[in-house]
């Protein structure tokens, strides 16, 4: 294969979606994963166990060696949020020079610092860092069915060169929208996973389609407080960033964080509806702490989240919905 055009870091579904759809359009996309075993099936059978359905273009090549993927111009880590800044580090020193950008497609914030990673791959990376983020499930990228996702990428990227980004990575089937709020767009992608969980706790108990509306819009209201407090965007939190991929992750059946959710609301303790989900990672579980150190460091009330931190803690799910349903009344 010649060099690729874009070396994807992170062999989950997601990352393969994207290097499916990018191959698809024309791009030659090499594709590192840190799983010998699943590469080498993914090698053979030109599958990934989780997209069943879609072969991968020819364009695409797989290893669990990273040179192929690290020659590329442009880098996009796919990897899971929590283990992303010290795989770099494994992986950088790899590389013969560093791209000018590196794009992240991962969601969650730092447990360990509280950090979007942006802000944790910069230092590591010594490059900028941009994010891709929206309402976009995996297995329907890969199969092609339209869809559209915000590439957020820094002041320090130019104007022209963000333009040619967003042709790049632009397909048939996939639409992207630019922004400049980087850290806008990954708050939102990370919170609307809290968010999801509860919406899957109010789907669990079947308290009906009154109150996960109300726990969505009042759910979006502290994804806007802590967003805004912490330099985001109102418009990102009310575009495809923020309201667009809080609306599929908490209703979309195949949103892992709501379905979690939906079992513990049903019964389920944490581990077995964990264990239910074939250890898969829910990322709001991550997130929900992080999020409420960062709103109580900035004096905010975020009850939803709080709630959710309470439930994987294993209090009951009846108990958070009466909690959040008897606070003191406000205006809106």
């Amino acid at each position: 294969m010649a060099r690729a055009d874009i070396g994807v870091f992170g062999s989950g579904a997601w990352g393969t979606a994207l290097a499916i759809t990018w191959a698809r359009a024309g791009a030659k996309v090499a594709l590192w994963g840190s799983f010998p075993e699943e590469m080498a099936l993914m090698a053979a059978t030109r599958r990934h166990l989780r997209l069943k359905d879609v072969t991968f273009p020819e364009a695409l090549q797989t290893s669990n060696d990273p040179v192929e993927a690290l020659a590329a111009p442009l880098w996009i880590s796919a990897m899971p949020t929590q283990v992303t800044p010290e795989a770099w580090r494994g992986l950088r020193p790899q590389a013969a020079k560093a791209p000018e950008l590196v794009i992240h497609v991962s969601k969650g914030i730092l447990q360990s610092t509280h950090e979007t990673l942006s802000q944790a791959l910069t230092g590591v990376l010594d490059v900028p860092v941009g994010a891709l983020s929206g309402p976009t499930f995996a297995d329907e990228v890969s199969r092609g069915v339209p869809s559209a996702i915000v590439l957020a990428l820094p002041l320090t990227v130019s104007k022209d060169r963000a333009k040619t980004l967003q042709t790049q990575l632009s397909s048939e089937t996939l639409r992207i929208y630019l922004s400049r709020d980087v850290v806008g767009t990954e708050l939102c992608g990370a919170l609307k996973n809290v968010l999801a969980i509860a919406a899957g706790l109010v789907d669990g108990l079947g308290l009906g389609y009154n109150a996960r509306a109300a726990l969505i819009t009042r759910g979006l209201a502290e994804m806007s407080r802590l967003v805004e407090v912490l330099g985001g965007q109102p418009s990102t939190v009310m575009g495809l960033a923020g309201m667009g991929d809080l609306l599929l992750t908490a209703t979309g059946p195949q949103s892992r964080n709501r379905t979690f959710g939906e079992l513990v609301g049903k019964g389920s303790s944490v581990d077995a509806a964990r264990d239910a989900l074939g250890g898969q990672v829910i990322e709001g579980m991550f997130t929900t702490d992080a999020a409420l150190a960062l709103a109580k460091a900035h004096g905010l009330d975020l009850p939803i989240a709080a709630e959710v931190q309470r439930l994987l803690n294993g209090e009951s799910p009846q108990e958070a919905v009466r909690r959040l349903m008897t606070r003191s009344l406000k205006s809106e």
